[in-house]
């Protein structure tokens, strides 16, 4: 009787299941409730072209928030009045706050300006869509068409990025010897 008690304790033993870890394969916030693949948007206004998204992976989440991640980076195009390229923006991750109406692109963050050719690198930008600003509080790099290049501490700029501003900026030169 001992025996068979034994066995079953054992049995039982080696068949519990760890909370904390099944909770954490269950957990919701954990997985998306929607992953799209090789995303291309194209968005209009009034039947012209004014924006086009590209997402090699798009994850939507509902909770706790809703929000939309791009883990595997995305390309952001904007149009002018007259179906030209105005900005692109890349970056190796993205997240969209749908309630805050608020974007961020993360790591390796590549603005180019196609009307005036000014290219914009920084680590984070941050896209408020409620004031229509674009701005960033970590270091920027702005290189001009002329080849000169300026570092600055913050960026800011319209949605249009027609008038921005490098904070504090400083120029680099460059030498030959």
């Amino acid at each position: 009787m001992v025996i068979i008690f034994g066995v079953i304790a054992v049995f039982c033993y080696n068949c519990s299941n760890d909370i904390a870890v099944v909770a954490s394969l269950t957990d919701k916030q954990n997985l998306p409730d929607e992953t799209s693949k090789d995303i291309h948007l194209l968005m209009s206004t009034n039947g012209l072209l004014t924006y086009e998204f590209v997402f090699p992976r798009l994850d939507h989440y509902t909770f706790p928030e809703k929000y939309y991640e791009t883990p595997e980076g995305v390309t952001i195009v904007s149009y002018d009045d007259f179906g030209e390229k105005n900005v692109t923006l890349t970056a190796d991750y993205g997240i969209n706050y749908e309630d805050k109406k608020r974007m961020e692109a993360k790591r390796n963050v590549v603005i180019t300006n196609h009307k005036n050719g000014d290219v914009i690198e920084s680590e984070h930008m941050i896209w408020d869509m409620t004031d229509h600003r674009i701005y960033s509080k970590g270091q920027i790099r702005q290189t001009k068409t002329d080849g000169s290049v300026y570092v600055g501490d913050a960026f800011e700029s319209d949605e249009n990025m027609e008038k921005y501003e490098l904070i504090n900026p400083k120029i680099i030169f460059y030498t030959e010897e």
